[in-house]
């Protein structure tokens, strides 16, 4: 099985490197991988033949790459990691995009799954809890500032009530949006994902995808009989049961919601 393979972090950025290279513009090209990570093209080659012993990639020389399924799971764990931790870095600690994404090449390969599992839920709840939100990450960015008073809160409580208050009335009745569960979407409908709900083992597979709150998802193809469902997250398809799909809430706009 692909997770018992050890892998160096290079190793795994070569993989990370084709799914991207693939998902973006249909193949990976040895001249492409190389320029990606700044390295020759006989060292491309060298790592491919390795990748290839391992069983992660399906490669002839003068062929371009691709991934088996295995190195292809692999790739997504990797792209995964990267997601979250610049999400994390970027949207919770408020680094410059550039640093979020150097870091998160660096940490993506030394991070626990349960760490990231963690550090997604916590994005999750900093950006949605009444208590959280953007004006408690505007309030850290005050704090982050130099020579600045951090004794004095009533100000920083005062814009948390009125957000609170902003968020409760777009609940109860958002113009322009609403939210239904996947199964009831039709073939070729676009929305974003608002809440894996309580879905058993779907719902690991979902937050290994990197999708959280606000990511896109369509749905692909409808069986007949409503089930099974194929969607696309991330550029991934998955085909869900459709009591699998009910438990996802997802938004979209009300122009699409009939």
């Amino acid at each position: 099985m692909a997770a018992a393979i050890a892998l160096s972090r290079e190793m795994e950025d070569y993989l990370e490197t084709i799914a991207s290279l693939i998902r973006t513009g249909g193949e990976a090209r040895v001249t492409d991988i190389a320029e990606r990570l700044s390295v020759r093209k006989p060292t491309v080659t060298l790592a491919l033949r390795s990748l290839a012993e391992k069983g992660l990639v399906h490669y002839q020389p003068y062929a371009q790459p691709t991934l088996t399924e295995s190195g292809r799971k692999i790739a997504q764990r990797v792209q995964h990691r990267h997601d979250v931790l610049k999400r994390f870095l970027v949207d919770v600690l408020l680094l410059r995009e550039d640093l979020a994404e150097a870091n998160a090449c660096r940490l993506e390969h030394a991070v626990d799954k349960e760490v990231l599992d963690h550090l997604a839920h916590f994005v999750d709840f900093v950006q949605r809890c009444p208590r959280g939100g953007a004006k408690w990450i505007r309030g850290y960015e005050y704090y982050c500032e130099p020579e600045t008073e951090h004794d004095k809160c009533e100000r920083c409580l005062e814009l948390a009530l009125a957000e609170f208050q902003k968020t409760e009335a777009k609940a109860k009745g958002a113009p322009g949006m609403r939210q239904t569960s996947l199964d009831k979407l039709k073939t070729g409908q676009q929305a974003k994902i608002a809440r894996v709900g309580n879905a058993g083992p779907i719902r690991r597979r979902i937050v290994d995808m990197g999708a959280v709150a606000g990511t896109a998802i369509s749905v692909v193809k409808v069986a007949p009989l409503g089930d099974p469902i194929e969607v696309k997250i991330k550029g991934y398809n998955l085909t869900l049961r459709k009591e699998e799909a009910a438990a996802i809430l997802v938004e979209l706009p009300e122009t699409d919601a009939n």
